[in-house]
């Protein structure tokens, strides 16, 4: 007889590859999430003109999730009912692998920039209490299920009205993370660089948690990584976060306490890294 948690475990692995690249793919599943009149021009993604039309979009989204109660085919992949599914297995499961399927399911979910994916991370975090839920796997011994929880939240964090509230539950988390030495993150460069492109997206959202977070264990950590050769994305990562820290005048006020040298945030290294990630956007 095979045993319960293998079938559960098994059927979260198959979604998790079924929901690969959905709302390119599928974008039709999405378009119950966006707001009439605001078609995509391309698979279902669009960019917000300004970070409030983001909000507003996305709160309508969220008040007009489909409640049909028998989905077909496709729709049920990213149908409100499945989110439920995933957000009780990741609080009852015992199961890394399952766990792990989860948030890898919920991150190609949330994975493209555009309203749909927006949307989903509405839905999660202020529907579904996503936030409470993956807490716990920030602390995970397991690698991949860490990374994959990190990764999660990067993808959150990128949908403005929902900053600030993840500012207040999860920043302290991953900043405490980033304070201590990169094995506590799996020695992983994909956890490190999710970790700090996530801190860098939530400090701007609430000055008064940022001002508890940033500290002189933060700013040593994200030096050493930013020089760190062994994790060449974090390293970037931790660079351009080090340099919003300085660029930003109210981050940079929080610095300047802290009696810390402009040469840790504002370098060859850090400028370099920032003038390239301007470019690339």
């Amino acid at each position: 007889m095979v045993p319960r948690w293998w079938s559960v475990e098994n059927c979260a692995c198959i979604l998790h590859n079924l929901t690969y690249q959905l709302e390119e793919e599928s974008p039709g599943c999405y378009s119950k999430f966006q707001p009439a009149g605001r078609k995509s021009s391309t698979v279902g993604c669009f960019s917000p003109k300004s970070s409030k039309t983001q909000k507003e979009i996305s709160l309508d989204a969220v008040r007009g999730m489909p409640e049909e109660s028998n989905p077909t085919g496709v729709n049920w992949l990213c149908h409100p009912k499945a989110m439920q599914t995933y957000m009780s297995l990741l609080g009852s499961s015992q199961k890394d692998a399952t766990l792990e399927a989860c948030c890898g399911a919920l991150q190609n979910l949330t994975a493209l920039k555009g309203a749909g994916s927006s949307s989903m991370s509405q839905l999660m975090v202020q529907k579904l209490g996503a936030l409470m839920h993956l807490r716990p796997l920030l602390k995970s011994s397991n690698p991949g299920l860490q990374k994959t929880a990190m990764s999660l939240l990067g993808n959150m964090s990128r949908t403005s009205s929902l900053q600030t509230s993840m500012a207040k539950q999860i920043l302290p988390d991953i900043t405490s993370l980033l304070s201590s030495s990169p094995k506590e993150m799996g020695n992983s460069d994909d956890t490190i660089t999710s970790a700090c492109n996530t801190a860098r997206n939530l400090m701007f959202a609430d000055s008064e948690v940022s001002k508890k977070v940033v500290d002189n264990s933060l700013v040593l950590a994200m030096t050493d990584l930013s020089k760190n050769a062994s994790f060449p994305k974090g390293s970037r990562a931790a660079s351009m976060l080090l340099h919003t820290l300085w660029s930003d005048k109210n981050l940079q006020g929080v610095v300047k306490k802290l009696g810390l040298d402009k040469s840790l945030f504002v370098n060859d290294y850090t400028t370099s890294v920032h003038k390239s990630m301007q470019l690339s956007e």
